[in-house]
């Protein structure tokens, strides 16, 4: 799972990218100029953004460059239908670690993210093991003592990202800007609410649940 940024001035396109994304359990924030993907920038954290490069107004690169100017570090995929080796050249020059060129298939894009996401500072593991817990990021399933546990997509979200950031304290404010897009009605309370069906997935009897609430704090993942 990856908060992906994708700034794209096709608005169909760019939906059809989203949904496609969002079944690959990724969280997708749309922006349709670079003006407006510069305030998502200013606003939230991201782990890959998406930017085609002709938009009005601002373009792609001049937001690529504007980002890697103030600091950002994430992966950046560049969308184009130029495809000469000078454009390219421009395109990894402004602070772009990708280049995809339009038309492609949905699944090569998914792949592109995958390796970018893999490479440092967000480094991903294929398995994620905690106590009695092991987290399939291939497969997106969730076993307990080897028996799988069924999970809605944004349970499964949220665990992960407990899972892979073990023993950090986050609060529900944080949580929500990170794994909910920017126009979701989403609130604490529906942080509360996925806490306590994930408490009851993962523990019970009297088992401690490995999902910790940190009064006044937020919530962690406890690990060893």
């Amino acid at each position: 799972m990856a908060k992906i940024l994708m700034v794209e001035d096709d608005v169909n396109f760019a939906e059809k990218a989203r949904e496609f994304l969002q079944v690959e359990q990724h969280v997708v924030d749309l922006a349709h100029n670079g003006e407006d993907g510069w305030q998502f920038l200013s606003t939230y954290k991201y782990d890959l953004l998406i930017l085609d490069w002709n938009m009005p107004g601002m373009t792609g690169v001049e937001l690529c460059k504007k980002y890697r100017a103030s600091g950002g570090n994430a992966p950046i995929l560049m969308l184009t239908g130029k495809d000469g080796i000078e454009d390219k050249e421009v395109g990894f020059d402004s602070g772009a670690d990708d280049y995809l060129t339009k038309p492609f298939h949905a699944r090569e894009l998914t792949a592109r993210i995958r390796a970018l996401t893999r490479r440092p500072p967000m480094v991903q593991a294929d398995k994620v093991t905690i106590g009695n817990l092991t987290l399939d990021c291939i497969s997106y399933k969730l076993t307990k003592n080897r028996q799988e546990v069924q999970l809605q997509p944004k349970e499964y979200t949220l665990l992960e990202f407990l899972m892979k950031n073990p023993n950090k304290v986050f609060s529900s404010k944080a949580l929500l800007e990170r794994l909910w897009d920017a126009d979701a009605e989403a609130s604490e309370d529906t942080i509360r609410t996925y806490m306590k069906n994930l408490r009851r997935k993962i523990s019970s009897g009297d088992e401690v649940c490995p999902i910790r609430t940190i009064h006044g704090l937020g919530y962690k993942m406890e690990a060893e």
